[in-house]
């Protein structure tokens, strides 16, 4: 609470270091449970499995990156938008109009 400026709501302020404690340990999670794969599963008849698998994870792997790329806020607002939140909730959480939000990120 000590960091907290009044510059937005309190729930818009809690909102925002939420949202970036639960990325983070999702990303963490998904990187420490990256499965590995013996020999005898793959001769067994899993490596159409594991084809699919490894080029899913690079698709979100490409993704993850591209969304590391972004500014902060345009970073905040597309992992909102992935998450199905309106523009509305996507505004009050950044600070940006709705208007803003709805015609700049959701076109």
């Amino acid at each position: 609470m000590g960091r907290f400026d009044g510059r937005c709501t309190l729930r818009t302020w809690v909102y925002r270091i939420a949202h970036n404690v639960g990325a983070s340990h999702i990303q963490r999670s998904r990187r420490a449970s990256a499965g590995l794969v013996d020999l005898e599963a793959l001769e067994a008849g899993q490596s159409e499995h594991w084809a699919k698998e490894t080029n899913r994870r690079l698709s979100s792997a490409l993704l993850f990156d591209l969304i590391r790329r972004l500014s902060p806020l345009d970073r905040q607002v597309i992992l909102l938008y992935l998450e199905g939140e309106a523009a509305s909730e996507i505004a009050e959480a950044t600070g940006l109009t709705a208007v803003n939000v709805a015609t700049k990120y959701t076109e």
